[in-house]
């Protein structure tokens, strides 16, 4: 009887693994960019840009049916160089203020994989525009992508002189309960790596980083960037 006990004991811890682990893996990606806009639209900062990327490698022979779903996507521009080719989808979405861009990459060199790079960008974050943005990766992701996709998220905002660049700064780091890992200071940035729980869609990277984010201090109006795991915008 014990042995039973003992096993269904098991049975229940293994069911309670796998469920957070679903759970993990299907947070979406614009539940984070709706935590880090939120935190920053606290602060007073205005949206200037968000982003969210899907990468993932394309073996030789994939390529071919990737290309294949290129083309009922959109049209495709084509690009040669010597080291590559790249086949691109560029989908402005007017009414979101968004864009969509899929670029699949494919080396010249064979002995390397090709990869592929969606992403969808724009400036105006609302409750309409989640949504839209969210059913468009889902779709990205069921089309193009595998579960080893790696996810990206990125929000850049402005702010006027009326508010402190290190007081905004770090009550932004406050408020997503930022656990410093690393920090980089000059004249004109503030560089801080770390990890937070309150970002769940993106793999954390060596160390437990998932999330970055940078100062930028200039004349008239500075700009905070947030990113998870890291910043793949210019900042």
């Amino acid at each position: 009887m014990k042995h039973y006990l003992a096993l269904i004991v098991i049975i229940c811890m293994l069911i309670g693994y796998g469920i957070e682990s679903y759970a993990a893996e299907a947070v979406q990606v614009t539940e984070d960019v709706d935590r880090m806009y939120d935190v920053l639209k606290s602060e007073g900062a205005d949206l200037l840009q968000y982003e969210v990327t899907i990468r993932e490698a394309v073996s030789q022979h994939e390529i071919q049916e990737v290309l294949t779903s290129l083309e009922t996507h959109g049209h495709i521009s084509k690009e040669i160089s010597e080291n590559a080719a790249k086949f691109v989808v560029h989908t402005p979405h007017k009414q979101f203020a968004a864009v969509e861009r899929i670029l699949l990459v494919v080396p010249t060199d064979k002995a390397y994989q090709a990869e592929i790079v969606y992403t969808v960008s724009g400036s105006e974050w609302t409750d309409k525009a989640q949504a839209f943005v969210q059913d468009l990766t889902a779709e990205a992701e069921s089309r193009y992508f595998t579960s080893s996709a790696k996810k990206f998220a990125c929000l850049k905002a402005g702010f006027g002189d009326k508010i402190s660049e290190d007081i905004l700064f770090q009550n932004v780091m406050k408020k997503l309960d930022v656990q410093q890992l690393t920090n980089t200071e000059d004249n004109v940035y503030t560089t801080t790596t770390g990890y937070t729980t309150q970002l769940k869609a993106s793999h954390s990277l060596a160390d437990n980083m998932n999330v970055q984010l940078a100062l930028h201090e200039g004349n008239g109006q500075s700009t905070v960037t947030v990113g998870t795991p890291i910043i793949t915008t210019e900042y």
